[in-house]
């Protein structure tokens, strides 16, 4: 989906005040749903109004005060010690803030390809349940495929499908780069059509405040799970480097417990909040490695996480990530790179909106500045994760505002050998050897700077 600056700025700007963007959906999300929560409406309003001060505040000491000051630091060379970061800076803080870690093995599947045959194969061979959670499921040819493998499945096991309204809808019929000429789409409406002669159960996350439903999973039974950034759609198949992860083990029932919180959710009503699982500690073994951690309107638990990884790095931070302009975290990968550590960031050439394009220069601006090594993918990459020293985080998770203070996201850190390393080799530094290390920032005229302050908070 790929959207002009004006219409960008146009969407954001209606789907903020109310407005009825992808249809009357929205405008229940802004309204009657509002009516039908108070209290969670107005305390998501107020965090949306501290959120953006306290971003603002931020953002302006970064600009005026803190970035002035580290220019004029020397930039080191590369520290030679092989010398991570101390591992109890993460682990207690990421206990404190998620529980224990669990059990589970995370296998990298890296493409569209992969990942979709292994989905494929997974909705054939599926013996009890089926729960699929995504931000967009589209309805090109790719994603009407994959419904037709569901509704036939549907009557065999169960099946139960959360997506997000704004998400998907805004997508449909929007024509992928690699869709053929002249395509006609099977049905305007995925939602009617996953319906339609088929039992699956269907539920929509709302859209309020711009609050998305942006994590995206799907549950084979009690034994698989696929984890990461893909959609269901055709840029996710065949035009983007994107990649998933095979999740195994007593990882699976931690995530079963996060849908069935988000199921329940979307059920809406006012005493929502009080129906909702909550997993206790003694329901996971208490050696694992995985830490599940994620945004929520009320909680940036992941925003926290990733800054004080870049902050306590000693030795290497690897970034691959389509949308990456939060100012605190371009500030602490910047004095990351003035401590002495390797930092280095892949971004997209061609990113998916316009908005978009000009926030990127303006951080290629001032990593570069500051010594950052930087990466341009020839095309769009999706990815989205991360190495810290001996930690990688992977997941849903943008570096911007939506999925650091407003959406519900879901990331893993870790800090299992196997997995960090897999990340780093087989992801991140594949992704850096197929794309373009660039020397020299673009000039950005004052337009482009405004639109690139604009987007930090979209």
């Amino acid at each position: 989906m790929k959207l002009s600056f004006h219409n960008s700025l146009l969407l954001g700007a209606l789907l903020f005040c109310g407005g009825c963007v992808t249809g009357r959906e929205l405008t229940y999300d802004h309204t009657v749903q509002v009516v039908k929560r108070p209290v969670n409406g107005m305390a998501e309003l107020g965090w949306r109004v501290k959120t953006f001060w306290s971003e603002e505040m931020v953002s302006f000491w970064r600009r005026r005060i803190s970035f002035p000051l580290l220019r004029h630091r020397d930039i080191p060379e590369l520290s030679s010690e092989e010398q991570f970061m101390n591992p109890a800076v993460m682990d207690r803080w990421l206990r404190q803030k998620t529980g224990p870690p669990v059990q589970g093995t995370a296998n990298l599947l890296f493409n569209g390809e992969t990942f979709f045959s292994r989905l494929e194969e997974s909705i054939l061979t599926a013996t009890n349940r089926i729960e699929l959670k995504a931000y967009i499921f589209d309805n090109d040819d790719v994603a009407v495929e994959i419904a037709k493998r569901l509704k036939k499945r549907s009557h065999d096991i169960t099946i139960r499908l959360l997506y997000d309204s704004g998400g998907s809808r805004a997508s449909w019929g929007t024509d992928a780069p690699s869709l053929p000429p002249g395509y006609i789409y099977e049905t305007d409406d995925m939602i009617n059509y996953l319906s339609s002669g088929a039992n699956i159960q269907l539920r929509r996350a709302g859209h309020t405040l711009l609050t998305s439903e942006h994590s995206k999973y799907i549950i084979i039974d009690d034994t698989a799970a696929y984890f990461g950034g893909m959609n269901i759609g055709r840029e996710y198949r065949y035009d983007w480097r994107d990649a998933m992860f095979e999740l195994t083990g007593p990882v699976i029932d931690a995530l079963e417990i996060r849908f069935e919180r988000a199921w329940i959710l979307a059920d809406g009503g006012p005493l929502t909040f009080f129906k909702l699982p909550k997993p206790t500690a003694s329901e996971y073994p208490q050696d694992g490695d995985l830490y599940l951690i994620g945004t929520t309107p009320f909680k940036a638990h992941l925003y926290k996480a990733q800054l004080r990884a870049i902050k306590h790095a000693r030795k290497v931070v690897y970034i691959e990530n389509p949308y990456l302009w939060n100012p605190a975290v371009i500030y602490q990968l910047c004095a990351a790179r003035k401590r002495g550590v390797d930092v280095r960031v892949t971004i997209p050439r061609d990113v998916n909106h316009d908005i978009g394009i000009s926030a990127n220069k303006l951080t290629v601006s001032r990593l570069r500045e500051h010594g950052v090594r930087v990466f341009i993918y020839p095309g769009m990459t999706h990815v989205k994760a991360a190495v810290y020293d001996q930690w990688a985080c992977f997941g849903s998770a943008n570096f911007d505002d939506l999925s650091l203070h407003k959406n519900y996201e879901l990331n893993i850190f870790t800090d299992n050998p196997q997995i960090v390393r897999e990340i780093r080799e087989d992801l991140l530094e594949e992704g850096q050897r197929c794309s373009v290390e660039i020397f020299d920032a673009d000039d950005l005229s004052r337009m482009e700077i405004f639109i690139a302050r604009f987007a930090q908070y979209l």
